[in-house]
C-alpha cells in the first residue's frame, strides 16, 4: 500500500515566471491570500511594463477579488505601488539610485521591488547586462528582507539576436543563482496554446526567418478562441490584449511563489511491492540521493530503463525520470519526501502493448476519462502490486481512478498520447 500527498514547503531555487504559467486555475487560492497579505510590491516601469498591470486589472475586472489590489493593501487586497522609470539601457543605474532612495526612506514599508525594460534589452551588451545583474544582486546583499524581480526583454524582431542572446544571459544568471524572474520576452514568443513563434516581435507579429511579415499570433488565437479569457479586452501597450492577459496571470504566479509556495511531494510506502511515480520534476533527480534518507530499507527499484539495487551496488537508473512510473520493494514501511517543480508537459507517449504509466497531475484521473481520451485503444489499466483493475471490453471496474504518487499497467491496442489534467 501506498500512501502520497501533494504539499507546500519553501526551497531555495529560481522562480521563474514565463508562457508555462498563465493558467490562473493553477495558482493555489490559499497561496493568493497569502501573497496578498505578505507581499507589498514597489514596480518600477514605462509603457511596455504597464502590461502586467493592465492584465492584472483584467483578472480583478473579470475574476474579482481573489485578483483584488491596491495602493495601500487595503480591505484585504494586494499593496500594488508603481513608480515612473525602467532600466534604462547599457549601464543605466537610475533605476538602482531610485531603489535605494525607497528602501532607505525610514517610512518604507515595501519587501518586493520589481523593475521592467522599455526596449533597453535590445541594444544592449554583454557587459552592459553584468551591470543590471551585479546591481541587483548587490541590492540583494544590503536588502536581505526585501525580494528582487528580475526581468528579461520584450521581443524586438529587429534586434532579434542580440536580444535573444542578452535576454538568455539574464535567464541563466537566475537560474544559476537561484533568482526571481519575470521572463517578459518567453511569454510573448508563445500564444495560449504553446506554440512557439521564433522571430516575432512585442506587437505579437511573428515572421520567418528573412523577416517576411506572417501573422499575428495574439489575433489569430481570439479569433479562433473569441469567448477565452486571454481575449478580454483591454488597452495593451505595444501589444495585444492576450499577451496583457497572460502577462497578468503570470506574475500572480510569481507572487504565489514568492510568498511561499511550492511543492512537497510525500510517500508513506508500505513493506513489499508497489508502484511509484511523481507528479512534481524532482528538485534532485540523482535516484541514491532522493532515497537516501530511506535507504537502509530499499530492496530495488526499477522500470524497464534500469535498475536501482543497493544491496548489490547496482545503479542503473541514475536519475529519475518524471515521465516513467517504477516498481518499488521494501523490508519495511517508509516515510519519504522530495521537494520539486511543477512539471512542464503532462502529456506521455504510450507504446503498443504494456506502459509502466505515472501519475502526472497532483488530483489524479479518472479511468473513465482515460477512456474517453484513448477510445478502442485503452484495453486494460492494473495495479502493479494489487488486484484492482479497469477493463472496459469484460465490464470489470475494481479500479475507478489513477492515484498521484502511484505508478500504473496500462495495455494499449496502438501507440498513443495521454494527457493529464
Amino acid at each position: 500500500m501506498l500512501f502520497f500527498s501533494c504539499l507546500t514547503t519553501t526551497f531555495a531555487q529560481p522562480i521563474v515566471a514565463n508562457h508555462q504559467h498563465i493558467n490562473r486555475t493553477d495558482i493555489p487560492t490559499a497561496w493568493i491570500e497569502v501573497a496578498k497579505t505578505d507581499l507589498r510590491i514597489w514596480y518600477g516601469h514605462t509603457s511596455h511594463g504597464s502590461q502586467l498591470t493592465t492584465g492584472m486589472n483584467n483578472l480583478h475586472g473579470h475574476v474579482g477579488d481573489l485578483f483584488g489590489y491596491n495602493n495601500s493593501g487595503a480591505s484585504g487586497q494586494l499593496s500594488y505601488q508603481e513608480v515612473y522609470g525602467d532600466l534604462g539601457g547599457t549601464g543605466s543605474l537610475g533605476w538602482e539610485v531610485m531603489t535605494r532612495q525607497q528602501l532607505n526612506d525610514p517610512a518604507n514599508d515595501r519587501n518586493v521591488v520589481m523593475w521592467s525594460w522599455c526596449g533597453g534589452v535590445s541594444g544592449n551588451t554583454a557587459q552592459g547586462i553584468n551591470i543590471y545583474l551585479n546591481a541587483m544582486n548587490q541590492l540583494e546583499l544590503d536588502f536581505p528582507e526585501v525580494q528582487f524581480v528580475y526581468m528579461t526583454g520584450h521581443r524586438d524582431i529587429w534586434s532579434d539576436a542580440n536580444l535573444k542572446a542578452r535576454n538568455q544571459q539574464i535567464r541563466d544568471y537566475c537560474n544559476a543563482y537561484n533568482k526571481t524572474l519575470f521572463d517578459f520576452a518567453d511569454i510573448e514568443s508563445y500564444d495560449p496554446n504553446g506554440n512557439y513563434y521564433e522571430f516575432a516581435n512585442d506587437n505579437c507579429d511573428y515572421y520567418d526567418e528573412g523577416i517576411n511579415y506572417l501573422g499575428n499570433w495574439a489575433s489569430e488565437y481570439c479569433m479562433q478562441n473569441p469567448g477565452s479569457e486571454y481575449c478580454w479586452d483591454c488597452y495593451c501597450s505595444h501589444s495585444l490584449p492576450a499577451n496583457c492577459n497572460m502577462k497578468g496571470v503570470a506574475v500572480w504566479w510569481m507572487f504565489a511563489k514568492m510568498a511561499g509556495w511550492s511543492n512537497l511531494q510525500t510517500f508513506t510506502i508500505s513493506e513489499g511491492w508497489s508502484g511509484i511515480s511523481s507528479c512534481f520534476v524532482p528538485q534532485n533527480t540523482d535516484i541514491q540521493t532522493m532515497f537516501a534518507p530511506v535507504l537502509e530499507e530499499v530492496v530495488i527499484i526499477y522500470n524497464t530503463t534500469g535498475v536501482f539495487w543497493p544491496e548489490l551496488n547496482i545503479n542503473t537508473l541514475g536519475n529519475w525520470d518524471y515521465t516513467a512510473g517504477y516498481l518499488i520493494k521494501l523490508n519495511a514501511d517508509v516515510n519519504l519526501s522530495f521537494e520539486g517543480n511543477d512539471i512542464p508537459n503532462k502529456t506521455l507517449a504510450l507504446h503498443q502493448g504494456w506502459n509502466l504509466t505515472p501519475v502526472l497531475c497532483t488530483d489524479g484521473m479518472l479511468c473513465s476519462d482515460i477512456l474517453l481520451q484513448l477510445g478502442d485503444d485503452l484495453i486494460i489499466i492494473k495495479e502493479p502490486a494489487g488486484t484492482n483493475v479497469f477493463w472496459p471490453e469484460m465490464n470489470i471496474q475494481t479500479l475507478t481512478a489513477l492515484q498521484p504518487g502511484k505508478a500504473y499497467y496500462i495495455l494499449t491496442g496502438t501507440a498513443t498520447t495521454l494527457t493529464f489534467p
